[in-house]
């Protein structure tokens, strides 16, 4: 098994150099990160707003490093109800909170551009280098980035809670590290996965942000996942959220397809 303190990001190795350009802080993917995926996420952000009167000022960094998973996930999965554990969405806000582990950015973080307009900006890379991986790589609207499980192994048992725009529509998913074909067959992909419906009666807003708390199972479902790099469509058994509610799902590793370089289970995108 590969030393993980060894391993490196698979976004960045050097047999796929011509990549780097799409990785957080490859110089180009910084300077069409600012505008496309800041721009992406308001309107994620502004769509799950509504039932709170859409009251976001998104303007300023008010995030931190991306530095441990959130375990208490599962314990919502495993006991079906879990009264606070604050999850935070913004741009910046709780991006390694919604899942239970991720893989860790290696190397160096990213030097300061000589084009740097803002504070913000360095402020954003240094963010964006540590949560490489973090879970809202995986609902940030672009699938050439992923989630990765951050545990030893293939991270069976690890689960990531991503929003959804409405229970009611199938769920798509974008399983492995779709980048590439090369990446996709490097690291591994889930095969079977438990799909958890959620509910969170408790919700605010911030100035840069929403805030959820208080969660409930509301179902369940099994699938298995083909080996493929393309999207795929899930429907969960139908369920009635409380009224109001903000949609969620947690996704759990139950199996893998393995990779042939990287012992990583990654998805690279969840929406309906």
């Amino acid at each position: 098994m590969m030393d993980r303190n060894k391993q490196h990001p698979p976004v960045i190795t050097d047999s796929h150099s011509d990549q780097m350009l799409r990785s957080p802080h490859g110089i180009q993917g910084r300077r069409h990160r600012v505008g496309q995926q800041r721009g992406k996420l308001l309107l994620m952000l502004f769509f799950l707003s509504a039932p709170f009167g859409g009251a976001l000022q998104a303007q300023v960094y008010d995030g931190r490093a991306c530095e441990e998973g959130n375990s208490t996930i599962k314990t919502l999965i495993k006991t079906g109800k879990v009264e606070g554990m604050t999850l935070h969405m913004g741009i910046t806000g709780d991006a390694d909170r919604w899942a239970t582990s991720f893989l860790k950015a290696e190397g160096k973080p990213p030097e300061s551009m000589p084009d740097y307009d803002y504070e913000l900006d360095r402020d954003m890379d240094i963010h964006d280098w540590t949560c490489m991986f973090a879970a809202f790589r995986a609902f940030d609207q672009n699938q050439e980035t992923a989630w990765s499980e951050g545990v030893k192994g293939p991270g069976v048992g690890e689960v990531l809670v991503v929003p959804l725009k409405s229970s009611k529509e199938p769920i798509r998913i974008r399983p492995g590290f779709a980048l590439s074909d090369a990446l996709f067959k490097a690291n591994n992909r889930p095969r079977r996965i438990k799909v958890y419906a959620l509910n969170s009666t408790g919700r605010d807003t911030t100035q840069v942000g929403l805030l959820f708390w208080d969660w409930t199972v509301l179902t369940s479902k099994e699938f298995e996942l083909k080996d493929s790099n393309a999207w795929q469509t899930i429907q969960l058994p139908a369920h009635s959220p409380a009224k109001e509610s903000v949609n969620f799902i947690a996704i759990e590793i139950l199996s893998v397809y393995k990779g042939s370089k990287y012992d990583d289970t990654l998805i690279s995108e969840v929406m309906n």
